[in-house]
């Protein structure tokens, strides 16, 4: 018996995932699902509780974390959504791996994308600041400053989601070809972009709405709750990279070119 308190627990024999995915056409995101499937595999405390337990590793962990979040995407997609694999602490290096190169085109790209919004956005902020400055009426002073940092926030964030509908497709190509460079593709980019554009926008605005809804319960938990959020999250984000990568494929999509860890994928169920 394994002394390793971190290991997966054991599951009954399974069948090996096919090295081809199990490809079915659908036409829309199936948004509830996202969080569903979570629940579907015997082991998702444990799955939930471990990767809580990796995100507390500082700079290593949430790159592990998105690692795994690919070995799932790649689970569902060999198995036709039916199962995606145990977290397993025996496998972080192959995680570590996977994960290292989303996570550099993130950081690279963007920085490239990212920065020049968050400039721009700067402006109608000082300029905010500004126009209080030189009001002396306090109480059209408070009420203007809540308004127009209310808009700001709402243009923030619609305007924050222009680079992760791009960032999107790249991190995809990182994390399920395992290469840096193919992340590039801008003609395969383009494509996906045209192809599920509305689906992304769609379904970031819906993760971002219910991660935010986890996060604040897990506050209201005197904080626990969070180390449990945050796992489920990325678990969400995982299916939702499936969902838009099976939709892309359904249109007429180019497919990634996906390289297997070396180790194999232990199943849930």
């Amino acid at each position: 018996m394994s002394t390793n308190p971190f290991a997966a627990p054991q599951t009954p024999p399974y069948a090996p995932l096919p090295k081809t995915p199990a490809f079915k056409p659908i036409e829309r995101l199936q948004y509830l699902r996202m969080y569903q499937y979570i629940f579907d595999n015997p082991n998702w405390v444990t799955n939930v509780l471990l990767g809580g337990l990796c995100g507390l590793i500082p700079v290593v962990g949430p790159i592990v974390l998105l690692g795994y979040q690919y070995e799932i995407v790649i689970g569902l997609l060999m198995s036709g959504g039916q199962r995606y694999p145990d977290f397993d602490f025996n496998r972080f290096a192959d995680y570590l791996m996977r994960g290292v190169w989303p996570f550099l085109v993130q950081l690279v790209a963007g920085l490239v994308l990212i920065l020049p919004v968050m400039l721009v956005m700067m402006v109608p902020l000082f300029a905010l600041m500004g126009l209080a400055a030189n009001t002396h009426d306090n109480a059209a002073v408070g009420v203007g400053l809540l308004l127009g940092f209310l808009v700001w926030m709402l243009i923030m964030i619609l305007v924050s989601l222009v680079p992760a509908i791009v960032l999107i497709p790249m991190q995809m190509r990182a994390g399920l070809a395992l290469d840096f460079g193919v992340a590039f593709n801008f003609g395969w980019i383009v494509d996906f972009i045209k192809k599920t554009w509305l689906d992304m926008l769609l379904g970031l605005l819906f993760l971002a709405f219910t991660a935010t809804l986890l996060v604040l319960l897990g506050y209201v938990a005197c904080l626990i709750g969070v180390f449990f959020a945050m796992p489920i999250i990325y678990l969400a984000q995982a299916h939702f990279i499936y969902e838009l990568y099976l939709l892309f494929l359904s249109r007429g999509g180019e497919a990634i070119p996906i390289k297997h860890s070396p180790t194999p994928q232990p199943s849930g169920h």
